[in-house]
Formats: C-alpha cells, structure tokens, sequence
C-alpha cells in the first residue's frame, strides 16, 4: 500500500540523512547540569514590582519563583524551568545595565545584597540554577576607574581602558557608529566599542585581567552558578582584522578566565554570546572540555527558527543544525533561542499569529541544544509600539489581580493584549503558556529530547516543500518529529519504519499513527502549522 505523501525512516533513511548531514549532531558535556536544561531569561525591571515603584526587584523575582519552577515536579502550575539567566543585576547608571559602575554591588533598584541573597536561596531550594550577565568587555563611563582614568595619564586606572592620541576611525563592525570617543578632560580618545558612556577595558593589562577574574570568583563565592558572557568575541581588538572580534588575544583571555574559575568552581558554567556565525563560534569552546567556554547562542538557527515559521520556508532549519554538527567539537554545548533581549520579539515577528507562535516554541523544545525562553515568550509577549531597545523589555504582562506592579510601571506596552496575560493562559487549556508548559515536560520525560543525537529525515511527495522531519535518539530511545509549515493540513503521511507491537505512540499532537498492511506507519493527518512527536519504538540503528 502508498500513499501520496511518505516519510522513509530507520535504516533507508538513516542513510539518506547520513548523505545530508555527514557529522552526527552530538549532545556536548553528558555530564554538565546545563545539559538537558530549559533555561529562562529574565530582566529584572521588567518582571514583578514588589513595592510599587513601577520597577521589578528581586523580591518581586522570588515571589515569582513558583511560577517558574515550584520544585514539585507533580504540580502543573509551574513552566517547570531548570535555569535562569539574569540579564545585568550590578548597580549601573541605565535601563539596561550593561554599563556597570561597581561589579560587585548590585542595582540598588532591584533591592539589597540580602534581598538577591534571599532570591538565590530560595531559586536553589526549587532547583533552579542561576546564571548572571557579566559585563567584562567594558565598563560604565560613570564606573569610578574611568573618572580616575580621566584625570591623568599617569593615574594607576589609565592603562585600565584602551587609549589612543588620535582618533583611529574604527567603525562598528556591524557597520554603525564610531568606536573611538574623545575623552572629556584629555587631548585623548579611548576605545569604546558600542557607545561612550560604555569604555572598553584593557586586557592587555595583568591587573584588569586578574580583577575581572577576581570579579567573576566572588560571585560564585555568592553562590551563582555561571555567567551569560557579554560580548565575549570582543575582548582584545588586535589589529585591523580583528576590529570585528574574534582575535587570537581575545581566544588566550578566555582559556585563562576558564582555567582560573575553574580552580574552585568546576562546575560554573560559562556561556559566550558570540554574535556571528556557527564557524567562528565554534573556535569559542576549546580544544576541550573546560579550556574556553561551554556553550554559546546560535545565532544563524534562531534567524532560521524564526524565519521559517514566518514565512512557511522551513529549508535553512537542516542546513543550520548540519553545519554545527560538522563545525562544533563534541564537547560544545549549543545555546538555541528564538530571540533575546536584543531582538524584535517572536510574536511580534511572527506578525501575532498564535499558531505560528506554538510552531516556533515546539521547534526550540524538540530541536537539538539547550533551550533559552525569553520571558513573556511563553505567552505571546509582543513588541511594544516601536522597535527600539526598550520597547522589547515591557513590563511581564501577568494580568492577575497583583499585576507587575500597584504603582506605574517604567514602560508601558500599549500593543501588549489581555490575551497575552498569564493569569488568561493559565486559566485556558489550549493556550500558548500551556503548549510551551507541555513542550517543557515531554522535554523532561524524554532523554532523547533533552540530550539525544539528531538526524533529518526525508520527505517526498507534494507538499514536501513545506514539511521537514527528524529523529532523536538517546539509547533505546526513537522520536520522530514531523512539523508542517504550510497553513493546510498534511494528508496520508507514510512512515516506513518498524513499530514494535503496535502502532507507535502519539506524544504531542493530534496525529494518530496507523500500521499499513506492509509495515508502514501511517499518519493519517498532519494538521496546519502543526509539530508531532512520535515514539516510534524502533530497534534499527540510528545515529
């Protein structure tokens, strides 16, 4: 019997997909606590309001903690999150935090050293490990070494940020602005390289290097558990090839940050943004376990993630993932994410389409890596009205009787919807919060999902185009995921692999597999914009 649309899988296609994507996608560090994790990125500001002065704090944080992850694995009230990446929590004269002025003080708009102490405990008591933005490329222009600096050449904090007596006219690399600034009281300029109020330090010098250091023990000391790495590709500008980041003294800093955390702290995790594509990324995790970083964002797949989902042209998903496979060594773990803080908002992106929205979230979660949600994510949070950076840190839109906040909040999102609210999600079963809650467990329940290898799978037949399929695999255990991209439904999907005893079983999703006369599996409807898992019980050997 045939159909007019097939999948072929177990040992036809695992040659076909070998044909495709020659290096089998592994999973990194086995052992490392980041893998398997779901991870949450959380601004602060943005997120609960304890004491009504319209800026979320960390009391507010820990009041939220069970909404993330409650430690219970039994309730379903809780996304179930493992992780949190704190963006920038030291005290800093902006929105934003990413000009710090004391690495070791926190914000004193988010509350005390004791109030982020208390956070801590309790996030660790549920479970939830904590990672912190760590700004070690710059520092604020505010930041008391820079006024130092200011004052004389011969100041000991001088040589702590990169000077130059005429202006170079380095240009962003990402072709924007002007990188050298002219200092406020010298006939000098000095390096600064997304703006002036943020001066690059200099790690040419032993003593930055061995304070950033010091910087970085002290708040593991406090008990965090790794750090997001700003701009970590930027460190050391040597030369005019390396003005776009990446250079060999940039490499040489991080193999000696790595080696000297480590000494007390083996189990920190250190993550690189490293905004560029997947073959130079991929020089950022070493030449073994813990000698540079751990893990990086993918940048090229989340342009992939998105893309396809917005406009039903899922191609570049396989080339992505294929590549990295090839690039990365088997010890690298893969950050995915569908955008940050620094990106136009998904469902914004996706023009607000719910449907789009659960596609893109049941990719991240059954696509190889380590996922990263960005909150408000999980229930549709859109861009406000404009497109700049503030506009994609609004206020989380808890809509339940406490809200973000008793006072007014330090944004308002007015294209934020009742629809998008927690407390309306929640309440709905069929709502995106749910799907991604869901996403969440299967992740969890399923070893392959969370640390199994990948292989594409191959699609024919019309409609083919819009469709692609993969299988995870992780010991005994066989997934086969198929997500449709087209806005109709996928009809007599054939799946030509073994089945066990029976039929193989429907984890998410609406499909109900069939067995052909032949042994086939049959799924007789993929419906519009939809992603299905399959535990296909299959004994041939996958990679």
């Amino acid at each position: 019997m045939r159909y007019g649309f097939g999948v072929w899988l177990c040992l036809a296609s695992a040659a076909a997909a070998s044909d495709r994507c020659p290096e089998p996608y592994r999973a990194g560090q086995l052992g490392h606590w980041a893998n398997g994790a779901v991870f949450y990125q959380v601004f602060v500001r943005s997120f609960q309001d304890s004491d009504g002065d319209g800026v979320g704090d960390f009391n507010g944080l820990t009041s939220r903690l069970d909404y993330l992850n409650d430690g219970d694995p039994a309730t379903s009230s809780d996304l179930g999150v493992d992780a949190l990446w704190l963006l920038p929590i030291t005290s800093s004269p902006s929105y934003h935090g990413y000009d710090t002025v004391d690495y070791d003080a926190v914000e004193p708009d988010y509350g005390t050293d004791a109030d982020f102490d208390r956070f801590l405990a309790e996030a660790h008591e549920r479970g939830i490990k904590v990672v912190m933005d760590l700004m070690l490329n710059h520092a604020s222009a505010q930041h008391p070494w820079f006024l130092a600096a200011n004052r004389s050449p011969e100041d000991r904090y001088h040589d702590w940020f990169v000077w130059a007596d005429e202006d170079p006219g380095w240009v962003q690399p990402w072709g924007g602005s002007l990188t050298w600034h002219k200092s406020p009281t010298l006939d000098r300029y000095y390096y600064g390289l997304f703006w002036g109020g943020m001066p690059d330090l200099n790690f040419e010098n032993p003593e930055v290097r061995a304070e950033m250091i010091a910087v970085a023990r002290r708040w593991l000391a406090r008990g965090v558990d790794g750090f997001r790495l700003d701009a970590a590709r930027h460190i050391i500008e040597a030369g005019d090839e390396a003005k776009a980041g990446g250079s060999p003294e940039t490499h040489a800093w991080w193999r000696e940050f790595s080696a000297a955390v480590r000494e007390d702290y083996p189990n920190a995790l250190l993550i690189g943004e490293n905004w560029t594509t997947a073959d130079q990324v991929a020089e950022y995790f070493g030449d073994a376990p813990f000698t540079e970083l751990d893990m990086s964002f993918n940048f090229d797949l989340a342009g992939a993630l998105v893309g396809a989902v917005r406009d039903d042209t899922p191609g570049l998903i396989e080339t992505t993932l294929c590549e990295v496979a090839a690039l990365y060594p088997p010890h690298a773990l893969d950050a995915t994410f569908l955008t940050n803080h620094d990106m136009i908002r998904v469902m914004t992106q996706l023009r607000g389409d719910p449907t789009r929205a659960r596609l893109a979230a049941g990719l991240l979660m059954t696509l190889p890596g380590v996922p990263f949600i960005y909150y408000g994510e999980e229930v549709g949070l859109p861009n406000g009205p404009g497109d700049e950076d503030p506009e994609k840190r609004t206020p989380m839109p808890w809509g339940d009787e406490d809200g973000f906040t008793t006072g007014t909040p330090w944004i308002i999102n007015r294209k934020a919807t009742t629809d998008a609210s927690v407390a309306r999600q929640q309440a709905d079963p069929g709502s995106l919060w749910h799907h991604y809650r869901d996403l969440i467990a299967l992740r969890r329940s399923q070893p392959a999902l969370g640390r199994g290898g990948y292989a594409p799978v191959d699609l024919a037949g019309d409609g083919a185009d819009n469709a692609i399929a993969w299988l995870r695999t992780r010991g005994s255990s066989r997934l086969l995921v198929a997500a449709n991209f087209a806005p109709r439904p996928l009809v007599n999907v054939e799946v030509r692999a073994p089945a066990g005893d029976g039929p193989p079983v429907t984890l998410l999703g609406s499909v109900r597999a069939e067995l052909t006369e032949d042994g086939a599996v049959l799924l007789p409807l993929i419906g519009p914009r939809e992603l299905v898992v399959l535990d296909l019980d299959c004994g041939c050997a996958v990679p």
